[in-house]
């Protein structure tokens, strides 16, 4: 009996070290699961911190131009609503712009609201 049970000591002896070994690797795997998930979650935050920081920049650098093109866009409507009084239609503005006809009655009413808050009526 005394041999059976020392085969079984043995026994338990090896089953406690390749659970053992079995447990560092899995111990080890997690690590580098953490590591990898952890480098993922940094690098998505820091990529999106990238592009807010950019859509802000862009949104100043729209802002700007806007701003910017104001002058012009108000002396291209001018130019327009001067074509339709020497030409006497939408149609024919449109035309010769190269614009829809909506595109022309669009710039139009805002020719005539600028017109007004300008006139201060």
């Amino acid at each position: 009996m005394t041999r059976r049970g020392s085969a079984r000591s043995a026994a338990e002896r090896q089953a406690q070290e390749a659970k053992a070994d079995w447990d560092a690797e899995r111990a080890r795997r997690d690590a580098q699961v953490q590591a990898a998930l952890t480098d993922y979650y940094q690098a998505t935050a820091h990529a999106e911190q990238i592009r807010a920081t950019a859509r802000r920049k862009a949104d100043s650098i729209t802002d700007d131009a806007e701003r910017a093109a104001a002058v012009p866009v108000g002396a291209a409507r001018d130019a327009v609503r001067r074509l339709r009084d020497l030409l006497g239609g939408i149609t024919e503005v449109a035309t010769l712009c190269g614009l829809s006809v909506n595109a022309v009655r669009e710039i139009l009413a805002r020719a005539k609201d600028t017109s007004g808050e300008l006139d201060g009526q």
